[in-house]
């Protein structure tokens, strides 16, 4: 079998799957605030100050990890010549790392991932990194790259960037858009959205999702597979 016609991987490990789904529409959601916040410009990172510039706008980050241009990724805490041992801004992959470790997640307790066996290593470490944002309750995310060609990675934790509010408008798309990239439990990620948005729901396991927050009334119908089929918000199919 050539290289050309070797099976790619598509989706990381069930564990890292599920936890990406949990947080797919709202990582989602935020991610279209920061983008707005903060627009492509001319960049500068500040590592040792944990610092990403865009523009005249400049944020607190943390590191998450570099994508190497043979689609390798490292995270930043087993990247001691980047970040040393004990330094402040390893606190969030660690984090993560206690997270992956506590719910046997292998993704974020391998220090080296090979996002080669990817298709698309950078769609894939973008994945990873709306995982990771969702987990953190971060406020973006972004990857630049440096002079060597790998890319670094990072979450954005500046309290000045806008948190996303409930917008029953676009609640459907977030709905949508975030089972898209994370398609394997549709549920998790209706359920995960709703929770953060403060709705009070019904039936979380029916065939139907009923909630209700702030007068407006919601509900997600599911398959036999529950696979998300519509979403219809005060009455309204979407």
């Amino acid at each position: 079998m050539t290289e050309s016609t070797e099976a790619r991987r598509e989706w990381f490990s069930p564990a890292l799957e599920r936890l990406g789904a949990a947080h797919a529409a709202v990582a989602v959601e935020q991610t279209g605030v920061y983008n707005e916040f903060h627009p492509i410009a001319d960049w500068n990172v500040d590592v040792e100050a944990s610092t990403f510039r865009q523009g005249d706008i400049t944020v607190q980050m943390v590191p998450m990890g570099t994508l190497g241009t043979d689609g390798s990724w490292v995270w930043a805490w087993a990247n001691p010549h980047m970040h040393p041992p004990g330094s402040a801004r390893l606190g969030a992959s660690l984090w993560l790392r206690d997270l992956g470790e506590r719910e046997d997640i292998p993704e974020l307790v391998t220090p080296r991932l090979e996002l080669s066996e990817f298709a698309d290593a950078r769609m894939a470490s973008e994945r990873l990194l709306i995982a990771c944002l969702g987990a953190l309750r971060a406020k973006g995310y972004g990857s630049v790259t440096v002079d060597t060609g790998a890319r670094f990675a990072m979450v954005m934790t500046d309290s000045g960037i806008p948190d996303a509010e409930f917008d029953r408008i676009t609640l459907p798309r977030m709905i949508m858009q975030g089972v898209q990239v994370f398609p394997h439990d549709h549920r998790a990620t209706v359920l995960g959205y709703l929770e953060r948005h403060g709705f009070q729901v019904t039936d979380p396991f029916g065939d139907v999702i009923a909630a209700g927050r702030d007068g407006c009334s919601l509900k997600v119908a599911l398959d036999e597979h529950s696979r998300v089929t519509n979403v219809s918000v005060d009455g309204s199919q979407v």
